[in-house]
């Protein structure tokens, strides 16, 4: 008789950090899990090494990341990464190269049991992010401009993928989208990643309800301030090459001051519009899956 596949929990998160306190939680208590027989997958640099490139498209790199999921147990497996960037540097379509991360999973995942806990973030925090990484990595872009270029944003699209490569009853969202205007971020940051963990573990392990989940923190977000987003869109017009560009980054990062809050330049205007459309999504997404 043969014994039964190790299932695999995959938690994709759209809400950077839930994934890090998801990640900090495995790296504290990465013993306790072992001892349950659950094998985490949180590493970035891990992931990288393990499927070079990340490349999710050749059956090589499909064939890598199952390697990299699978293990003599079962596995509990956190990233951003096969989702891709939330926007390409010009704007544009929403988790463009999302399909090919999810086609690699389900692929590299054939013949295995395995579910997903899909975290989302609220639009505004994503397209405010994805734009200060855009100018923090050298590319000369206003606001408006990159705002004029967005296509409608939507998670509907993500989640439908999803669901068609694992089926609607192994999906769930976790909604990070109030954790932006939260009076204390990193506490609400912290119980969506409890809950991620709650939804995840169960199917790995039986002893999932002794875990010491109360110990999820909330992970301080990397991030710039509106006087490094200032500075830097001051000094790329004069920058000639990607050394230049790089060297800008570095300074930026070390010698300018944050002021220790995060730029947030969306107009009130925008704000709200972006906010509409978080409900909107989650009022659509109730009708397919599991929302918690």
């Amino acid at each position: 008789m043969s014994e039964a596949i190790p299932p695999v929990a995959v938690h994709l998160g759209t809400h950077r950090p839930t994934v890090r306190a998801v990640r900090a939680w495995c790296g504290q208590h990465r013993s306790t899990l072992t001892a349950h027989g659950v094998t985490p997958r949180t590493s970035w640099s891990a992931l990288r090494e393990a499927v070079p490139g990340l490349d999710w498209r050749s059956d090589r790199g499909r064939d890598r990341l199952r390697t990299h999921l699978t293990a003599d147990g079962p596995v509990l497996f956190s990233s951003s990464a096969p989702l891709g960037p939330a926007y390409l540097p010009r704007g544009g379509a929403l988790y463009p190269h999302a399909d090919a991360g999810v086609d690699a999973l389900a692929a590299a995942l054939t013949g295995t049991p395995w579910s997903v806990q899909l975290s989302l973030a609220a639009h505004a925090d994503v397209v405010t992010a994805a734009w200060v990484a855009a100018v923090r990595h050298g590319h000369l872009t206003d606001l408006d401009t990159f705002w004029r270029e967005l296509e409608d944003p939507s998670w509907v699209p993500l989640v439908q993928r999803l669901v068609a490569a694992v089926g609607a009853d192994r999906v769930s969202v976790h909604d990070a989208t109030t954790v932006r205007t939260a009076p204390d971020p990193a506490h609400a940051t912290a119980a969506v990643g409890r809950s991620v963990l709650e939804a995840a573990l169960p199917p790995l392990t039986h002893g999932a309800g002794s875990l010491p989940l109360t110990d999820v923190a909330g992970v301080r977000e990397a991030h710039w301030s509106a006087r490094q987003i200032e500075v830097a869109l001051t000094a790329l017009p004069h920058l000639r090459s990607h050394d230049e560009r790089r060297a800008l980054q570095k300074f930026v990062d070390r010698q300018v001051d944050d002021g220790g809050t995060p730029a947030q330049p969306l107009t009130p205007a925008r704000e709200a519009e972006l906010a509409e459309r978080d409900l909107a999504d989650l009022a659509r997404l109730r009708d397919l899956v599991e929302i918690r």
